[in-house]
């Protein structure tokens, strides 16, 4: 072969091959039918699509997150109410207090049903530190807490930064949304 042929099977390849990827890439995707809801299950979509729009959230997620699992939080069948569980509470180091406010959602730009979570899990990180330095829990002064943005659909963070009296720091909480247990990260500032 000559060098002629061989450049006009590498054109005809080459064309070949952007041929197939652009139908591929450019071809309209088959459209996935919802199954039909009954006018109980378009009420109450509804109803969860309004809660989420007056609070300024998207109706379909937040974060990656479903907003009725959200809004739903933590919450377990009334019978069988799980209390958190603390799964560990350690120092780290490379915790810095300015780069995680930075990034931190201010509690007063959370909507109301992460609020609520906020402020259970500051008790309860509290509660903790309190037993551990010995100091009532009416001595702290809460500084800045609220919310950072999370790739992982089945956590939420929540960061409280507060003097406990001595000591400036910094805590970073990971719960779990599937059971509401949490793992504790702090630093001081």
């Amino acid at each position: 072969m000559n060098q002629k042929t061989i450049l006009a099977l590498a054109t005809i390849v080459a064309l070949t091959i952007v041929i197939v990827s652009g139908f591929y890439f450019f071809s309209t995707k088959p459209n996935v039918q919802k199954p039909l809801q009954t006018a109980a299950a378009a009420a109450s979509d509804m109803s969860v699509s309004e809660a989420a729009a007056s609070e300024g959230i998207p109706a379909a997620e937040v974060d990656g997150t479903d907003v009725e699992e959200l809004t739903a939080g933590i919450k377990q069948p009334s019978s069988t109410q799980h209390e958190p569980k603390l799964l560990n509470f350690e120092l780290d180091q490379s915790l810095k207090a300015a780069d995680t406010l930075l990034y931190m959602l201010a509690y007063a730009d959370l909507p109301e049903f992460e609020q609520k979570n906020v402020d259970k899990y500051q008790q309860l990180v509290f509660t903790k530190v309190a037993k551990d330095t010995g100091k009532p829990v009416s001595g702290f002064s809460l500084q800045e807490h609220g919310a950072l943005e999370s790739e992982q659909a089945g956590n939420r963070y929540y960061v409280y930064k507060f003097d406990n009296g001595e000591d400036c720091e910094i805590h970073l909480v990971s719960i779990d949304l599937e059971t509401g247990d949490y793992g504790v990260s702090y630093n001081y500032c």
